[in-house]
């Protein structure tokens, strides 16, 4: 995996256990926002980072990759705002989701992004 996708990623994912075992604990509301606050501009960054590289490397899929950034970002700030107003929607349900989200968005999306880098940096050593 290219080194920048492996260690975003990585913090992803150790971002969303920490904040699914807060959820889990049945920890506050606050609590539950700081850390989804966290996520929010982790992912952001990572969504960034991720599309600085397609467009580097011209990747073909680009505008696609790009929307399902911006759906969950879209759906993750909706959330974020809620519990802001004291709402409480996020909850086990919410959860599961967002780990499916992104263990799909992982797995199918950037790993074919993962690819399409690996390939053209492979050309590129070869010339």
């Amino acid at each position: 995996m290219h080194p920048l996708l492996e260690k975003d990623h990585q913090k992803l994912i150790t971002l969303i256990e920490t904040l699914d075992k807060c959820v889990m604990d049945g920890h506050s509301v606050s609590q539950v926002n700081q850390h989804l606050d966290a996520f929010v501009s982790l992912a952001k960054d990572e969504f960034k980072n991720e599309e600085d590289l397609m467009k580097e490397y011209h990747y073909p899929d680009f505008n696609e990759h790009k929307k399902e950034h911006e759906r969950l970002l879209e759906q993750l700030l909706s959330v974020h705002e809620q519990l802001k107003k004291g709402h409480t929607p996020f909850g086990e349900e919410y959860m599961h989701w967002l780990r499916n989200w992104l263990e799909t968005h992982l797995l199918d999306a950037d790993s074919l992004l993962d690819e399409f880098l690996y390939k053209a940096n492979s050309a590129a050593h070869r010339t």
